[in-house]
Parts: C-alpha cells; sequence; structure tokens
C-alpha cells in the first residue's frame, strides 16, 4: 500500500500539476495505527506549538529540536540513548520566550523566540572543537510601543545573506529586516487590514523572498515578494491566492523545492461537514498560484494545522492533528501527496497516537526539505508536555 511505482518517486512528475489540470483527493480509511512513548518531557503544554513553525533540523553534527519550558525554550538533540537536553545552551536561554521558527544553514542556525509583543532573534554557530551549539548573541527586535498583541512569527535569510522576520501585530503583518542577523530594523508594514486571527509566513524563494498571509475580513490568502537586494522596504504590490468562499484561516505552511516551486498546505473557514477543510497551494517558479481543496470535515473527524514537507527529488508528505469529535481523542494523520492520472491522491499511510486523553497536535518539522539518506522526523506535542517522534522513513 505504501510503496509507489518508480514514477511516482520522480520529482518532476509531480510538479505537472502547474500544467495539468486535477482532481479532488481521494483517502484510504484502512489506515495503519502506531501508538507512540515520549521521547522527551517538559513543564510545559502544547511545547511544539505554534503555527506554522519549524523548530527542527538535521545536519551532519546530529538531529535538533527546539521545545518550550516554564523557565524558557530548550534545545534537545538526539543521541544513542534518546533526546538530551543541552544544558549550556538552555541555561543561556532561560527566560527567553518559548515558542520558536529556526533558519539553519551550515554552522550557524538563527532562532526567533516569540511572546507577546516580544521578539528575540538568538544566532547560535556549532563549535566543532566542543561538540555543540555555543551561543554568538541574542537581540530583542525594535517593537512599536502600541504594539497590544502578537501570536506568532517566522524568521528567513535570502541569497544575500540577508535575515527576514514576519510577524502578525495589532491586525497588521509586520516585517523585520536585518542585513547581518545582528542589528535589526524597525518593523514596517506589508498589510493592514487582516482580522485579530490571522497569521503570516515568511520563505525564501530563488532570488526573492515570499511573505504570504491569511485574511480572513476579505477571506483572501495574499502574498508580497521582495527581489534580493532591493531596498529592504520595496516590496511587490499584494497578490491574491485566492479570494472568497471562506477560503482564508490561520494555518499556514510550507515547503520550498531547489527549482523555486513552493507547496503550502492551509486550512480554509469553511466548517460544514462533507467539505473540504484543507487547500494545497502550489506555486510555480513565475508566481503562479494553484489552489486544490482536499480533506473532508467530518462527522466523526475534525482536521486541523497541517504542515508540508517533502524529499528531495522524492515524495511529498502532508502531516495535520485529527480530533475524533465523537470520543474528543486526538490523533496525527501522516500522508503523502501522489500525482495519479489527471489527478492528485491525498493518501493516509498512517495515524499516530498517543496513550492521553487530552490534546495533542501542533505538528512541526524543518524548514529544509528532507535529504533521501538523513532522518525524515516530524514531531508533535501534548497538553502535559509530552514530546513525541516519528521517522517518515519507517514508511519508505
Amino acid at each position: 500500500m505504501m510503496k509507489l511505482k518508480g514514477i511516482l518517486l520522480l520529482f518532476l512528475p509531480l510538479f505537472c500539476l502547474f500544467l495539468c489540470g486535477y482532481d479532488t483527493f481521494s483517502q484510504d480509511t484502512n489506515t495503519p495505527e502506531l501508538y507512540l512513548d515520549p521521547i522527551f518531557k517538559v513543564n510545559y503544554g502544547d511545547a511544539t506549538a505554534d503555527k506554522p513553525q519549524s523548530k527542527s533540523w538535521t545536519n551532519d553534527y546530529g538531529q535538533w529540536l527546539v521545545v518550550g519550558d516554564e523557565d524558557g525554550p530548550k534545545l534537545l538533540k538526539k543521541d544513542g540513548l534518546g533526546w538530551a537536553s543541552q544544558s549550556a545552551v538552555n541555561r543561556a536561554w532561560q527566560t527567553l520566550p518559548s515558542r520558536a521558527d529556526v533558519w539553519n544553514k551550515g554552522d550557524e542556525v538563527h532562532i526567533v523566540f516569540v511572546d507577546e509583543c516580544a521578539l528575540n532573534v538568538v544566532q547560535m554557530t556549532y563549535s566543532k572543537h566542543r561538540e555543540r551549539y555555543k551561543q554568538r548573541r541574542s537581540r530583542y527586535l525594535p517593537m512599536p510601543t502600541d504594539c497590544q498583541t502578537l501570536e506568532t512569527a517566522t524568521i528567513t535569510q535570502d541569497s544575500k545573506n540577508q535575515f527576514w522576520v514576519c510577524a502578525d501585530m495589532n491586525e497588521k503583518i509586520m516585517v523585520w529586516h536585518s542585513f547581518n542577523g545582528r542589528v535589526w530594523s524597525e518593523p514596517f508594514a506589508l498589510a493592514d487590514d487582516i482580522n485579530n486571527d490571522d497569521i503570516s509566513l515568511i520563505v525564501t524563494l530563488k532570488g526573492q523572498v515570499s511573505v504570504i498571509w491569511s485574511n480572513q475580513n476579505t477571506q483572501s490568502i495574499n502574498e508580497r515578494i521582495h527581489m534580493d537586494g532591493d531596498d529592504p522596504d520595496q516590496w511587490s504590490e499584494p497578490i491574491v491566492v485566492q479570494e472568497g468562499d471562506n477560503n482564508a484561516d490561520d494555518h499556514l505552511n510550507a515547503t520550498v523545492f531547489k527549482n523555486g516551486q513552493m507547496a503550502m498546505a492551509t486550512k480554509n473557514s469553511v466548517d460544514i461537514i462533507n467539505q473540504p477543510q484543507f487547500v494545497l497551494r502550489l506555486r510555480d517558479k513565475n508566481g503562479q498560484w494553484t489552489n486544490i481543496p482536499y480533506e473532508n470535515l467530518r462527522t466523526e473527524r475534525s482536521p486541523s494545522r497541517p504542515i508540508i514537507n517533502h524529499i528531495e527529488q522524492g515524495r511529498i508528505f502532508e502531516v495535520h492533528t485529527v480530533r475524533n469529535r465523537v470520543n474528543n481523542r486526538y490523533f496525527i494523520s501522516v500522508n503523502e501527496i501522489i500525482r495519479k492520472g489527471d489527478g492528485w491522491e491525498f493518501k493516509e499511510l498512517i495515524q499516530l497516537k498517543t496513550k492521553i486523553n487530552g490534546k495533542n497536535g501542533d505538528v512541526t518539522s524543518s524548514k529544509a526539505g528532507f535529504l533521501p539518506d538523513e532522518p525524515k522526523l516530524i514531531f508533535f506535542s501534548d497538553d502535559l508536555g509530552h514530546i513525541y517522534s516519528f521517522d517518515l522513513d519507517t514508511l519508505l
């Protein structure tokens, strides 16, 4: 059931959707289940929150994860005995905000930590001599004095090695810029008419940076583009990805392919039984979008918070939380997006479950695509502080 013919493993055919038509998604109801034990515990519920942040990365030095805790965020590393807290870094992180988004490149990691009306960017470098990360600097970003609320933020780096952070604040989409990752600009607004429930996402494409946000007031998903090397405040006019039919909600997550194309998983606000709750949005190299609704809301099954990632030159995975509307139990649905004829198939591969009765979810992964010869890890957490991990390699 989980093995695909070789042609489906190729990257190019997966994305002929940009030129071809599509059908609605189908789903297999005979899905295997797997109960997971926690890999770590913190004194902080929903430690892998929040949308649309990426909190893990894999490099030559191991597998890494940032989670929240009551006394500040925690950096975890996987070793031969499991996941271990990195005490030196974590001491330096005490009192920092706990919700994090990670940008990793080579030996350096930049992390934006998010709290209400506070953003802190930490820069770390891996010390090969000491075999651990060393914090080089920590900076709070300039924040307007009239800030009332800030839900989430994401960080990226463009081809000119300049850094960007975007966040929702006071019903606006705000962007901060840094030439070097040390000194940050005052924020400037890319949109000012959003709902207080909306969020944004910033991603690096070929030669440009894209900010995408939901606007539930106008029922739209929108984008603005900054070309690398232009003045920091020089952005395209707003681009409407899709508008109307309640297609906007505050759930966004994207994966970017080497050829410059992007796939984004989003939730809509339709909330009607037997109608799709999610939209797969595919952006070609020329900035043209294709929007495909999928994953129906069912009488017994309520899907939420989708993320998406891919194996370089290979398969595309979408993962989301499901609440059983009958018994109020939660599980994680792991799916593959497969080219099938003139359409696409959304194939549920496995359901990940835990032994607790409460909420679990907030699935997260890496910004970077998975390499074929490295672990392909996803993470989620429950409201009791347990953190769970699953390697997609077990499905390959």
